[in-house]
């Protein structure tokens, strides 16, 4: 999980809280694509160099650049993860996440309290299909 602020760690509580009683492993980390990008690129690159199966959630609310860069910048599945927020309620976050340009293969989940969960599930989904 990439959270592009640490203020939406606890949004993905029940998620997290599903990972843990079906024994996934995951990481956390707190990376935003405009104030972190080289340490973003860094960890992106790390993980590609590691070998390792994994699909990144990229959470992120307001402008949720975040997904996007992701998906540019690897090539393992990325799920956005819109979180409710801010003036729009997190419908920019949505909008910004499911409508990236061609050629940036990015899934997307609602923008409810339920999301991450469903985010969670679909990354357990994807791994148990690559044999993960």
């Amino acid at each position: 999980m990439i959270y592009g602020s640490a203020n939406d760690q606890a949004f993905m509580q029940v998620g997290k809280d599903y990972l843990e009683e079906q024994g996934v492993p995951y990481e956390e980390q707190v990376l935003s694509a405009h104030r972190n990008l080289p340490e973003l690129i860094e960890y992106l690159d790390n993980l590609k160099a590691s070998g390792e199966k994994a699909v990144i959630l990229a959470i992120a609310g307001l402008s949720a650049a975040l997904p996007g860069v992701v998906a540019v910048k690897t090539e393992l599945p990325v799920v956005g993860v819109p979180v409710p927020g801010g003036p729009l309620n997190g419908i920019d976050a949505l909008l910004a996440i499911c409508q990236v340009p061609g050629q940036v293969p990015l899934g997307t989940v609602g923008l409810h309290s339920k999301a991450p969960l469903n985010a969670c599930m679909y990354a357990h989904r994807i791994l148990k299909f690559a044999g993960a």
